[in-house]
């Protein structure tokens, strides 16, 4: 029953409408006034409030979901990446070397030349870079190139120089230098914390204008998605500066809830500032740190070793000391706490630091998170469930990255990237793509939890597949949850922001295996549009 009394500036009716409210779940029509939903209901009611002014826009039986929210993923950084840096996310190492050869051809000797999105197991040679490789393409340019999923980078012979390593350096506490076999020399890659000292003082900072342009982009590729919400994992202080600049000029055309770099923890803190300083639009979340390495990388830490290799388990790039002593000066500060940790041996760690710290100094709903957590087992999900933690499992790896699955086997595809678990558990887990490890877009998220099948037809791990209605929780109200926003945004309610993506089909009434394909044909973000196909 409507009972809104005043005439609402927009009305959007004729849809089928996902509310994701478990006591109104659908509906034909919204109202929305000064950026909020006013009035959800059939279209009579909604019809009703129409008056002179009022923008009436006619769906005609398109699906209309809240904005989706992907709660790990990459923004300004990714931005400013594709703005600066070479794609190569290529099918050759021959073609990355050409997109590599063209940008030295064009940038002065001795500076800088930086990839980004390289994938060993999408080429055709499947395996890393290596300096002789980058030094084929430049020896007077130093040249780094980062791995899809981060923590593993290449470098050429004049990197490696301008980088400090040299084959007599050591192996640094979290990080690995990577090596012949044969030699012992340096064979480029560079492992987990090994890269901090080069990303903080070695390679050349982006310009303002390069992170504005970057925003703006990333922003757009969002929108296109019908992602209204993003959690942007890693924040420095000059992203901060960036996101800030957009709010003044009011510019800003998505919902930021920022992760802020673990270095970042103690000015924060000093300030008086914690998570959930801001508003609806920008605002300060948890502190982020890594407690192992990648699962496209197989460095993740985990407790038995990878498949086809002698011993492999990975790297962990914090130890058990280190991490319980900055989780308990971070839950101590009133923080939400997010810890990349992929690996069951490394989510064992990270669950006791946040047991230990919670014990110390209870507080009441912190709602710290392990981002990520992809191979869990009973004990960690009872361990989660009991103090409150939140998952935040990638949602596309099984159908993105399924030829890296067989590095860690079907059986063990059972406890990975758990949704259905996690679902049983009463955990609450939320979507994310971790943009650049994985395509952006939510729907490939979607399709590839409920399928569980990767781009060849393959099932991985059958047992955690869920509904597409669980999905789209994951998507949507999941994702609000995990930043404390669950009673203004994430899913269509009375009083709630006016986030709306609206798609071409009803993903419940399609394929599973189509759902990726469904258009997003208008993306809207307090009212406004952002996106129209």
């Amino acid at each position: 029953m409507v009972t809104y009394s005043l005439t609402p500036d927009k009305v959007i009716l004729n849809s089928n409408i996902i509310t994701m409210d478990a006591n109104n779940p659908s509906a034909q029509a919204v109202a929305v006034n000064d950026g909020k939903f006013v009035a959800v209901g059939s279209n009579e009611d909604i019809k009703s409030l129409v008056g002179p002014k009022t923008l009436v826009t006619d769906l005609m039986g398109k699906t209309m979901l809240p904005g989706f929210i992907d709660s790990h993923t990459h923004v300004l950084s990714s931005g400013t990446r594709h703005v600066t840096e070479v794609d190569c996310d290529l099918r050759s190492l021959s073609d990355i070397k050409k997109a590599l050869s063209s940008k030295a051809s064009n940038t002065p000797e001795a500076d800088w030349v930086i990839g980004f999105k390289f994938d060993d197991t999408k080429t055709s040679e499947a395996r890393f870079l290596n300096r002789q490789d980058l030094d084929q393409v430049s020896r007077s340019h130093p040249i780094m190139v980062a791995h899809q999923a981060g923590h593993v980078y290449f470098f050429n012979s004049k990197g490696l120089e301008m980088a400090m390593f040299f084959d007599d350096s050591p192996n640094e506490q979290g990080g690995v230098l990577g090596r012949d076999t044969l030699t012992g020399s340096l064979n480029g890659a560079v492992y987990g914390r090994a890269i901090d000292r080069v990303l903080r003082e070695v390679l050349p900072k982006p310009s303002s204008e390069d992170r504005r342009s970057g925003l703006k982009l990333i922003c757009q590729m969002f929108a296109e998605a019908g992602i209204t919400s993003v959690h942007d994992a890693m924040v420095s202080s000059d992203d901060l500066g960036i996101y800030q600049e957009f709010i003044e000029r009011g510019e800003l055309p998505i919902r930021a809830y920022l992760l802020m770099h673990r270095d970042h923890f103690n000015s924060l803190r000093d300030g008086g500032v914690r998570t959930g300083f801001g508003g609806d639009r920008l605002r300060i979340g948890g502190v982020k740190m890594v407690a192992d390495g990648a699962i496209s990388t197989r460095t993740a830490y985990l407790s038995e070793p990878y498949v086809g290799t002698e011993g492999e388990r990975g790297l962990l790039i914090m130890d058990p000391e280190e991490t319980n002593e900055r989780v308990l000066e971070m839950h101590k500060a009133g923080f939400q706490v997010c810890i990349h940790a992929n690996g069951d041996s490394a989510i064992e760690m990270v669950l006791s630091a946040y047991e230990e710290a919670q014990k110390a100094f209870p507080r009441t709903d912190p709602r710290h998170r392990i981002e990520h957590c992809s191979l869990v087992n009973a004990e960690i999900l009872q361990r989660m469930k009991d103090i409150g933690c939140l998952a935040v499992p990638f949602g596309s790896y099984v159908y993105y990255h399924g030829e890296k699955m067989r590095f860690y086997g079907e059986q063990r595809l059972e406890r990975m990237f758990a949704h259905r678990s996690f679902i049983d558990a009463g955990i609450n887990s939320s979507g994310a793509a971790d943009y650049p490890c994985s395509p952006l877009a939510p729907l490939i998220g979607i399709q590839s939890c409920v399928t569980r099948e990767d781009n060849s037809g393959k099932v991985w791990g059958r047992s955690q597949a869920i509904s597409v209605t669980e999905a789209l929780k994951v998507y949507t109200i999941n994702g609000a949850y995990a930043s404390f926003e669950e009673d203004i945004k994430g899913s269509i309610e009375v009083g709630k922001l006016a986030d709306i993506v609206i798609l071409a089909a009803d993903p419940n009434n399609v394929d599973p295996h189509e759902i990726k394909d469904i258009p997003v044909e208008m993306t809207i973000v307090g009212g406004e549009i952002t996106y129209e196909l």
